[in-house]
């Protein structure tokens, strides 16, 4: 345990050090050359900012006048993590209940899934934005439904067709990687054995693989995050949706490109410390 909280402690100054250099990256182009006393300046008054005692502020030019930070934050954080979570949860399921119809199906079906997985998993995270889009202009030309809104507006709050969107980019994703460990695992020993024993397929499939295969999962998860965020941040910006990095990007400024940041490696660094906690030491393939 005393290596663990060293190990992590150091982990979160590293981080919080690079996302301060990070964050101050806008300071060292200067028109079109590289300005290193601007730059190390900036990364002085970042490091400044976290040990600050007095409220972050920034200027609404909506409003005309420098206002809190972090109130003004919470309806933009709401929207991102709503979305966010809701894609996941949707994709997560969407991936699992594909990987088991995968691994229940013959090698011609499999085939089958395997190329059409492929394909869809080559279109651009764009075309499912404008696909949805025109979907829902031409489900209201044919039937008047207008129930579901195409692009968000300040006070208005869109959810149906982000969340929809970034579960499609994400769902392949998903769906890549888990047939991809079924092919790998089936022939494994453990699963040898069970089926020795008569254990039904089903019951095979999500007592005794998927319980090895999730940290695997996990770790794939943490790995590419980046690409799925990023993906979240196209969406947000292209649906008009008021989330943070829609915020981030009506407010350019460096010292609220930090607070994005520390908001969003905090909660996956406080999510990896738990999971490394309370996953069981068998299902990261070690020895109790």
């Amino acid at each position: 345990m005393p290596s663990f909280l060293i190990r992590k402690t150091t982990q979160l100054v590293l981080a919080f050090f690079v996302l301060v250099v990070i964050s101050a990256l806008p300071h060292l182009i200067v028109q079109m050359r590289p300005d290193f006393p601007k730059y190390f300046n900036a990364v002085h008054q970042q490091l400044s900012l976290l040990t600050t005692s007095h409220p972050l502020t920034y200027y609404n030019a909506t409003a005309g006048e420098n206002r809190l930070l972090l109130p003004d934050l919470q309806p933009f954080i709401q929207e991102t993590l709503v979305i966010f979570s809701s894609a996941l949860l949707c994709s997560s399921i969407a991936a699992l209940l594909y990987a088991f119809l995968f691994y229940r199906a013959g090698a011609k079906i499999r085939s089958v899934l395997t190329q059409t997985a492929r394909l869809l998993e080559m279109i651009p995270d764009l075309f499912w934005i404008i696909f949805s889009q025109f979907i829902i202009v031409i489900l209201f030309k044919t039937t008047g439904f207008d129930q579901i809104e195409v692009a968000g507006g300040f006070s208005d709050s869109i959810r149906f067709l982000p969340i929809l969107t970034l579960s499609l980019t994400t769902v392949f994703f998903f769906i890549k990687w888990l047939t991809g460990r079924i092919q790998e695992e089936q022939h494994a020993s453990y699963l040898e054995l069970a089926r020795a024993k008569g254990i039904h397929s089903s019951r095979l499939f999500w007592q005794h693989l998927m319980p090895n295969l999730f940290y695997r999962f996990y770790l794939f998860f943490r790995t590419n995050i980046i690409t799925i965020l990023s993906s979240l941040v196209v969406i947000e910006y292209t649906f008009n949706v008021q989330g943070l990095f829609r915020f981030i990007l009506i407010n350019q400024d460096f010292s609220i490109l930090l607070v994005l940041l520390l908001l969003i490696y905090l909660p996956f660094f406080i999510l990896d410390t738990v999971a490394e906690l309370c996953i069981p030491r068998s299902w990261k393939g070690e020895i109790s």
